[in-house]
């Protein structure tokens, strides 16, 4: 948190510098001396959301954690900066009036804008990861502004941009668009897949919510499959596994983390990139497969987004009977969880926090008032059996 803070130092100078903007910005190449400029290569360092992709942790932190010194000292002060600057940067789609980045790119990622004899293009108006990640930040802004009673003049400018923002589009092969416009991919094997940014981390497609979305993206997915050469690297693995659990597709998930594990792991367990992709000359230690792993399996037993927890909503059928403790859940909730034959025999959810907390299994739900360092213990069925509150 303390590297975001610096880096958004950093990132002031280069808004001034190449966009004339206020706030700050960094692109998708940094180091501990605070490097924010553009990379030398437009199919990856124009990315204009690289700064706030690493941002978003803030958020993330704040949800989980609740912390609301953190939130007034730390979040908000970089995530404002950060909303200045797009606010200042974007600008109107002559054609279809919403509110875009560009010239950006979906990094590394390149498509056909017409025939292929063309070329393939790189950057391009309004790519998929920027609306995405520029929505989170606007919302989360409006959000926090209101709830520490800040900027009230800025919620009228973050309200109209919200509203102008790009929906999540379906292009014609059915699949989550990658870019504005429904461009065919030139490399539909890529170990990117940027725009699902949508599904994992974020709540933007939900099954629940979102199904035609949700079924786009098992598109998005099941095509990239099926490519004979597919860059088929650690934090591809995890991300298919992360993807399928958002999806509620347990037994998919799960045969991604098998795949990691057998096929993407040096002997001590490191995850590695394969040779041959992306310059490798050998395998290299990448760490991204054994966070994204993790995460992965914590994700398969429990999901905290929407506002409401879910327990066990991607559990697979290889995982009949088993039990899980100390699971962070948003809100500042630990869930302890164990289940038999496929289905959840009991769960204790301590909260840290007072408030309302929705909590699903299946078919059931409850809601209740939670209090600030209470235990709450439930059934099989989702019925309260003990409370317990701490002095």
């Amino acid at each position: 948190m303390r590297y975001l803070e610096d880096l958004a130092e950093a990132g002031r100078t280069t808004a001034r510098q190449y966009y004339d903007s206020p706030g700050w910005v960094a692109h998708v190449f940094s180091n501990v001396w605070g490097f924010t400029d553009p990379g030398w290569d437009t199919s990856w360092g124009l990315n204009v959301t690289g700064g706030l992709w690493l941002a978003v942790h803030m958020i993330e932190h704040y949800r989980f954690s609740d912390d609301r010194e953190f939130l007034e000292k730390q979040a908000y002060p970089v995530l404002r900066e950060a909303s200045l600057f797009f606010l200042d940067y974007m600008t109107v789609h002559p054609v279809k009036d919403w509110l875009v980045t560009g010239p950006s790119n979906s990094p590394e990622n390149h498509f056909y804008s017409g025939e292929r004899g063309d070329g393939a293009w790189q950057l391009s108006m309004g790519s998929t990861i920027d609306q995405v990640l520029v929505r989170e930040l606007f919302e989360f802004c409006l959000e926090a502004g209101q709830l520490i009673g800040k900027d009230e003049d800025l919620r009228p400018r973050l309200e109209q941009a919200i509203k102008q923002l790009p929906p999540l589009l379906i292009g014609s092969k059915g699949q989550v668009q990658e870019w504005l416009e429904d461009y065919e991919e030139a490399q539909p094997e890529h170990r990117h897949m940027s725009h699902l940014f949508a599904l994992y981390p974020a709540n933007q497609i939900t099954p629940e919510g979102t199904p035609e979305l949700a079924a786009a993206a098992t598109v998005t997915l099941e095509n990239r499959k099926l490519q004979d050469e597919l860059e088929d690297i650690e934090f591809t693995a995890a991300l298919f596994a992360l993807y399928y659990a958002r999806l509620h597709d347990g037994d998919s998930a799960l045969g991604h983390v098998r795949h990691l594990i057998s096929e993407l792991c040096f002997d001590n367990l490191f995850t590695f990139s394969r040779a041959g992709i992306a310059g490798a000359e050998s395998n290299i230690f990448v760490i991204d497969g054994n966070m994204g792993g993790t995460a992965a399996i914590a994700e398969m037993l429990l999901q905290s987004h929407g506002g409401e927890i879910t327990l066990l909503p991607a559990l697979p059928a290889a995982w009949p009977t088993g039990k899980v403790n100390g699971l962070r859940a948003k809100g500042n909730v630990v869930v302890d969880l164990a289940w038999a034959h496929g289905k959840l025999t009991s769960a204790r959810i301590r909260t840290f926090s007072p408030g309302p907390k929705t909590v699903r299994w299946g078919g059931n739900q409850i809601s209740f008032e939670a209090g600030s360092g209470s235990e709450y213990i439930f059934d099989s069925q989702l019925q309260l059996r003990q409370t317990q509150t701490s002095n």
